[in-house]
């Protein structure tokens, strides 16, 4: 091969490689340039249906690209999370996702299609679900220490129901009982709204359930809230107290939802998205939503994320061990 040979091969391969490179910062830049899917892995008309339309048309604008909300319930969540990290990692899929299925599940159930910590990069802590202690307003304790006493006075004879095994609210309700010594059996059902009816009959003492879907119950004078579980009292229902406020400190357990997208997608892209959800954080209409049901932002980095659902993976797998609950 001649000099000019070797000359000009050198300077293709130099102008292929600026080529890629350029295409590759394109690509980068005018990202996101076509719809982008949020995976909600629950059906529509629930809480994490509301927020996670509220939530997607917020980063929807932030980004100046559409972003379409699919549901795919079913599995605990599993099915959208598992769908979502086998999708191309490209940062148009994104996953709604509760910690029932990025961390509860995982705990209990080894044979999951996924695995977080690998397979699911975060890409932050979008919004924290607030949790209640639910009574029949008629047939149930005035107050949690009531509640508490009736259960000590009955051991074994007293239940409280959850919309699912290995669900937040299910997990809310076995630290309850661990944190106030409870000897109480646990019912499944599926759903906060199947739950409700036997509660409303008086087949169970109380449930965990959101602030969102109790707050109908309440205003009708069906239901009572004794206590909420979360870390701070709400502006929706500012006379209930917190469970740590009503004797037990340091409890807290609350549903935390962030986005996930597929292993090996961009940092840069991660990066634009974690930007919009901030944005959609600062909305006022999405802030004033929040408020009335009992739901408050989060926001910060994906790393800060990260090791928030490493300390919930701690936290949650001692739970799971001391009250041995497993899989159905």
């Amino acid at each position: 091969m001649t000099s000019v040979q070797r000359s000009l091969l050198g300077a293709l391969a130099g102008a292929a490689l600026a080529l890629g490179t350029a295409t590759a910062h394109a690509q980068a830049d005018d990202f996101p340039n076509k719809p982008v899917r949020l995976v909600v892995p629950f059906a529509a008309g629930g809480t994490m249906d509301l927020f996670g339309r509220l939530v997607g048309g917020e980063i929807g604008k932030a980004l100046g690209q559409t972003v379409v909300v699919e549901n795919m319930p079913g599995a605990g969540g599993s099915i959208a999370t598992g769908n979502v990290a086998r999708s191309a990692p490209d940062g148009y899929s994104i996953c709604f996702c509760a910690t029932g299925s990025t961390v509860i599940l995982p705990l209990m159930d080894a044979k999951l299609p996924y695995k977080v910590a690998t397979d699911l990069p975060p890409v932050g802590h979008v919004l924290r679900i607030e949790q209640t202690i639910l009574v029949n307003a008629e047939k149930g304790a005035p107050n949690l220490a009531a509640l508490v006493g009736k259960a000590k006075g009955k051991p074994g004879g007293m239940f409280y129901g959850t919309p699912g095994n290995g669900t937040s609210n299910h997990l809310a309700g076995e630290l309850f009982k661990i944190a106030a010594g409870l000897d109480i059996g646990t019912v499944h059902y599926k759903g906060e709204s199947a739950a409700v009816l036997d509660l409303l009959t008086g087949q169970i003492d109380f449930m965990v359930a959101s602030v969102s879907f109790a707050d109908p119950q309440v205003k009708s004078g069906k239901l009572r809230i004794l206590a909420l579980t979360g870390p701070k009292r709400v502006s929706a229902y500012p006379d209930v107290p917190t469970i740590a406020e009503s004797g037990y400190p340091g409890y807290e357990a609350t549903t935390q939802v962030g986005l996930h997208v597929a292993k090996g997608t961009p940092q840069a892209r991660i990066d634009k998205l974690n930007a919009a959800m901030n944005t959609a954080l600062k909305s006022k209409e999405l802030l004033d939503r929040m408020a009335a049901s009992g739901v408050s932002p989060v926001g910060g980095t994906p790393d800060g994320y990260a090791a928030f659902l490493r300390q919930e993976n701690d936290k949650w797998g001692k739970v799971i061990k001391q009250a041995g609950i497993k899989l159905e």
